[in-house]
């Protein structure tokens, strides 16, 4: 490592937090609120070129490429997303909530949602945050947990323009985000550091997200929110209590730059 790289080394995650804000805020006084996804990503690959090289970046397009892990962990952060929508759902109906229209979602939403969705922040928040503050607390007998809470705050900070623009309620910045990054670290460490896991499972939360929007409408939809994220967080205490979190997270295959 020369004297440059020792020198970000040193203030990495700040500045990426710094970089992360900037990239993705610029754009909320100009649209209406509306952040740019791919912020967390572009600021890894700024630090992580300022302090790891070429190895650096190697290793996290090695994460963001690995599609060779159990099949599992493919469908089981989706198949959750599913599930928790679900059981809103049917809550939200027993609760007395009138439907104001069937789900449905446009082919170019789809599209818009994989172009310039939410799952472009993983390869930021997934692929260079989670493991770099997972770092830190290596030596604690709790440390993921701890390193998912912290990922988690900067994560919903990041969401602060969504919020105070009117487009996600309170609920969703200050407690959901904390279940849904429990949710992502699981399928993370459980796939051995796989983002594009963690990209599949996103994409279907906000596909999710689309599809159920026209159903209520008013109360009706704050009450369907409400409901499938607290079945979220439920999910996520359960992930916690029943040591979903692994202590020592499961062996990723170490890249090697080609010569």
């Amino acid at each position: 490592m020369n004297n440059k790289q020792n020198l970000f080394s040193k203030v990495e995650v700040p500045l990426f937090l710094l970089l992360t804000y900037i990239f993705s805020w610029w754009s909320a006084p100009f649209m209406n609120g509306q952040i740019i996804p791919y912020g967390p990503a572009v600021a890894a690959a700024i630090v992580l070129g300022l302090t790891a090289g070429r190895k650096g970046l190697g290793e996290l397009w090695h994460r963001v490429t690995n599609w060779r892990i159990p099949f599992v962990w493919n469908i089981a952060g989706p198949a959750i997303i599913v599930g928790y929508h679900a059981l809103g759902f049917v809550f939200s109906l027993l609760l007395g909530s009138q439907m104001a229209s069937l789900p449905y979602i446009s082919w170019g939403t789809v599209l818009e949602l994989l172009v310039v969705g939410g799952l472009w922040e993983e390869p930021g928040w997934s692929g260079y945050l989670l493991p770099k503050i997972r770092e830190r607390f290596a030596n604690h007998p709790n440390g993921l947990l701890l390193a998912v809470l912290a990922t988690g705050v900067f994560r919903s900070i990041w969401h602060l323009p969504l919020f105070l623009y009117g487009h996600i309620p309170w609920f969703d910045i200050f407690i959901f985000s904390f279940a849904f990054q429990t949710l992502i670290a699981w399928v993370f460490y459980r796939s051995g550091g796989s983002v594009l896991a963690v990209m599949l499972l996103h994409f279907v939360s906000n596909l999710m997200g689309s599809f159920t929007y026209p159903m209520f409408t008013g109360a009706a939809h704050t009450t369907y929110t409400a409901l499938f994220m607290a079945t979220a967080c439920l999910v996520a205490m359960a992930i916690v209590l029943k040591n979903g979190l692994p202590s020592q997270p499961a062996k990723e295959k170490q890249w090697q730059p080609s010569l």
